[in-house]
């Protein structure tokens, strides 16, 4: 079984990058990359400026039959807000597919994420409170963007794929880890290379 380390959340993308060519659709992708590792690292509030998102994104989160849906700014910053001020943002993709076109990114992934056993989202779940698991499931989801800007997200999960296996607690990381090992790779995508590319969409 494949265990998820925070380090590989780029691999998807880095892959699409290798092929990808048209110099708007690396944009996105670019994009794309960038918003991943500042949501993993906890700087959510860098993803909510002009030159990433627009000014009233949608996003529609669907998980185990439920539906959440974050319409405008100030809704999805109140998710972002949510999820980090929990320490519930160290989680990605153990495998990864990622395609884009004008309208924007489309992604087939299996994401995971480490929990010690009384974590909220093992409810329900035989765990062992202080045991370590790795909860794992199917998505798809869409990403559209409009001028360059991400417009929302629209996630779509496998409900019949999620499992949840037990792991070494070596494996589960700290918000101040995963931030501190992804600091390289956000290096890789700094803010004024997506500035930079905005201009493309300038014509």
């Amino acid at each position: 079984m494949k265990v998820f380390d925070v380090r590989g959340i780029t691999a998807g993308v880095d892959a699409a990058l290798a092929v990808v060519d048209d110099p708007k659709h690396r944009h996105m992708l670019k994009n794309y990359r960038r918003h991943a590792l500042l949501e993993v690292s906890g700087l959510w509030e860098d993803i909510l400026i002009p030159a990433m998102i627009v000014d009233h994104p949608v996003y529609r989160l669907t998980e185990r039959g439920k539906t959440l849906v974050c319409d405008g700014m100030a809704e999805v910053r109140k998710f972002y807000s949510e999820i980090v001020g929990g320490g519930m943002n160290v989680f990605g993709a153990l495998e990864e597919e990622v395609a884009v076109s004008d309208y924007g990114i489309f992604i087939e992934a299996v994401f995971a994420q480490i929990v010690r056993g009384d974590a909220a989202a093992l409810a329900g779940e035989d765990t062992d409170p202080d045991g370590t698991y790795q909860i794992s499931h199917r998505f798809a989801a869409a990403w559209p963007y409009r001028d360059g800007r991400l417009v929302g997200e629209f996630i779509y999960d496998d409900t019949g794929s999620w499992r949840v296996d037990e792991v070494e607690h070596s494996a589960l990381l700290s918000p101040a880890d995963a931030r501190k090992a992804l600091a390289p790779y956000l290096e890789q995508s700094p803010l004024s290379e997506i500035e930079n590319g905005l201009r493309l969409f300038e014509d």
